[in-house]
């Protein structure tokens, strides 16, 4: 185990590295706690492009660039997810934090989930909360002009990683979890009687868009309820208080759930027989006055490379692509939360809960909430079922959510890992099986393949409950089991040539659960049909057709991509706007990055996103066409460098090798050359890795390039 001291001193060793290489660009080289070398590029719009060594090392340095940028927004995040927001704003947010721990997590939980994880993923995320952790100390050498400004009134605590973990559970429950709507459709069904309600909330609307074509497995069933009443004002409470939740979180900068479009277009379709891509999740904003909840971001080691969005708070490309595969996704909107109404024996929570022919004791969590100002004590209870998240206990009930993802969230960190590492469909596919939460993923590959699959874990209704209505919680209504994988909606290569979704209903016999998204007036139900009217009118399309959806239906994605993909080539562009950068240091100057893609987002356009481009700077008022580095992205897994010379005349040449400090390290030639072409290698056998300038020296010539060696 590495001493306290002695961790603080690896971190101030890499601090001088960044603070030396702050001075000569935006590029800075860092020192993996395991040895190994990391270079950060940030291009023209602050993108950071990340190299390193291995994958422990480039997850580390996604941590610290993302803490570059985000910090304080990362930071509120993470106490959103962990119900701490109060420490910070006090008794406006009690409420807020109480539903966060109501139907979360404790630290032991989320340890244990975390011990369940791949090894190689847990590795990722430890990395990444290191990386966060070694910005955060580097604040404190020059806090002045490295400390988000946020923090004049508080400080950072570190990171840890089941904060992390606390903020992925935040997330993909945001866009993932669906249902838990029983009470209101019961109330419903109490105050308009079973016609009005088989009429208005039909389980299966065929007139609905579907992404997919009817594939005839449509089925009926007998549905059942067990005729429990609520009082009316029980449902009319719970709703208020989402609503109160959700305004909270849309109106402080938290993400919140709106919806997202996509597209995938065949090769049949493709005006150059090449798969594309279109990804627009929506997230909140883009406003030009709030940080956008998105990032974008490279990685780079020698078995991973992609690029694209990135959720600051946790490593990896959430939507995005490598050289192999396109991935983008929309929130699913299955049913996945179903609602249990338990029997207390007395009007408290003190004598339990009936269940199978006894009385069973809640499970009972007891937390404090502090404020700045002080602190309350706040006890909330689970049930067999799951969290109770209310209940009316003068007739001896209460309310509580099973969930099919229950303690299995943090599963998606292992589909995204295996999604980045992905070499083809049936890969990708099988990273898709480890996803539990109701997400639509919509996938393309260099070989001009498209896929479609409406993921997750679905409850298979075996237990014949009314899928709008509550189950009873004394054992007779339990859940049968899960839908087979196999069996959900999925296709491959549709036979028209493209997918599309906008959160609509993915085929025409997968019905409604209790939210009742896919009913006709509901905008969900046919909103899709912008997008494929609109597809379906061009024979072939163009990337530029796909960059024009959002433009044709009038509709913006928090972050933007479009991609078309090719065994020899990606050609991408995207948008984050209004900007990468929320930073602001302690004087009040923000980064040159904060507002740099709103005018792209005005007009309806993307910037390149240079995946696999040059990433290392080059120094462009010193660099004549008289000298080159022939290789324009030297392999920094195989560090020789091709320097390429052509002179006008016969004359002396020097070339020189210079470190960071200034110092010649190798003189790679000085002697007389003549006129024309002359070629050269540089093989750095006995130099370490890091950021480096090749010089050369002529009569009438000084020029320099920068370079980059990993070893």
């Amino acid at each position: 185990m590495i001493e306290k001291g002695k961790i603080r001193m690896i971190r101030y060793a890499q601090l001088i590295v960044l603070m030396f290489s702050i001075i000569y660009s935006n590029d800075i080289v860092l020192d993996s706690p395991d040895g190994s070398t990391i270079f950060i590029h940030r291009d023209e719009y602050g993108v950071p492009h990340i190299v390193a060594e291995n994958d422990y090392s480039v997850s580390y340095g996604q941590g610290f660039a993302e803490a570059q940028d985000r910090l304080f927004q990362m930071d509120l995040n993470r106490r959103g997810a962990l119900g701490r927001l109060s420490e910070w704003f006090g008794s406006e947010t009690i409420n807020f934090d109480k539903d966060i721990r109501r139907l979360g997590y404790t630290k032991a939980e989320y340890n244990e989930m975390f011990s369940e994880l791949d090894v190689d993923v847990q590795q990722l995320i430890t990395a990444y909360v290191e990386g966060i952790n070694a910005y955060a100390d580097s604040m404190s050498a020059n806090a002045s002009k490295y400390k988000p400004s946020e923090y004049i009134v508080t400080e950072f605590e570190p990171w840890q990683v089941h904060h992390s973990l606390a903020f992925a559970v935040y997330f993909v429950r945001l866009f993932g979890m669906f249902g838990g709507e029983e009470l209101s459709r019961l109330t419903e069904l109490q105050d308009n009687g079973w016609e009005w309600f088989n009429q208005n909330r039909p389980i299966n609307d065929s007139t609905c868009t579907t992404t997919l074509i009817d594939d005839g497995l449509a089925f009926n069933r007998n549905w059942s309820y067990s005729g429990m009443v609520i009082p009316d004002h029980i449902a009319e409470e719970v709703e208020s208080h989402k609503q109160e939740i959700r305004q909270y979180a849309e109106e402080n900068g938290l993400i919140f759930k709106l919806g997202s479009f996509s597209a995938a277009i065949g090769s049949s379709k493709s005006s150059t027989g090449n798969a594309m891509i279109l990804g627009c999740p929506q997230m909140g904003g883009p406003n030009y006055n709030e940080t956008s909840r998105t990032m974008e971001v490279e990685l780079q080691s020698p078995d991973l490379h992609v690029g694209g969005l990135s959720i600051p708070g946790f490593p990896g490309v959430v939507i995005g692509h490598s050289n192999y595969m396109g991935w983008t996704n929309t929130s699913g909107v299955s049913d996945n939360v179903d609602v249990y109404i338990d029997s207390t024996q007395s009007q408290n929570f003190n004598d339990g809960y009936w269940h199978n022919g006894e009385w069973l004791d809640f499970e009972v969590i007891t937390d404090t909430i502090y404020t700045y100002s002080g602190y309350e004590v706040f006890t909330h209870y689970r049930t067999i079922h799951g969290p109770v998240f209310s209940a009316y206990l003068p007739s001896h009930q209460v309310y509580s959510y099973k969930m099919t993802f229950w303690k299995k969230e943090i599963e998606s960190t292992n589909y995204l890992y295996n999604a980045m590492k992905a070499t083809n469909m049936d890969e990708f596919e099988d990273a898709i099986k480890l996803a539990p939460m109701s997400f639509n993923y919509i996938v393309i590959d260099n070989n001009g393949n498209i896929g479609y699959w409406h993921g997750g874990l679905h409850q298979d209704r075996t237990d014949g409950v009314h899928p709008y209505l509550p189950h009873k919680g004394d054992g007779s209504e339990e859940w049968g089991g899960f839908i087979d994988f196999e069996d959900l909606p999925q296709g491959d290569n549709s036979t028209i040539g493209y997918f599309a979704n906008y959160n609509n209903k993915p085929t025409s016999w997968w019905n409604n659960g209790d939210l009742g998204p896919w009913i006709n007036g509901i905008s969900l139900c046919d909103r899709n049909d912008l997008i494929t009217d609109y597809i379906a009118s061009l024979s072939l399309m163009t990337l530029d057709d796909v960059k024009n959806i959002p433009y044709t239906i009038n509709d913006h994605g928090t972050y933007q991509y479009a991609l078309e993909l090719s065994i020899n080539e990606a050609i991408d562009y995207n948008i984050n706007p209004p900007g990468q950068s929320a930073f602001i240091n302690m004087m009040g100057v923000r980064s040159e990055h904060t507002y740099d893609q709103w005018p792209l987002h005005e007009q309806w356009e993307y910037k390149e996103q240079l995946f696999g481009e040059t990433i290392v700077k080059i120094d462009q008022e010193i660099i004549p066409e008289s000298f080159s580095i022939s290789d324009p992205y030297p392999n920094p897994f195989n560090p020789i460098t091709n320097l390429n010379i052509i002179l006008n005349h016969n004359k002396k040449v020097t070339i020189e090798v210079i470190d960071v400090n200034g110092k010649t390290v190798e003189t790679l030639i000085d002697k007389k050359l003549l006129k024309g072409e002359h070629k050269l290698s540089w093989i750095p056998n006995t130099h370490s890795s890091g950021i480096y300038f090749i010089r050369i020296i002529t009569s009438d010539l000084i020029k320099t390039k920068k370079i980059l060696l990993l070893k």
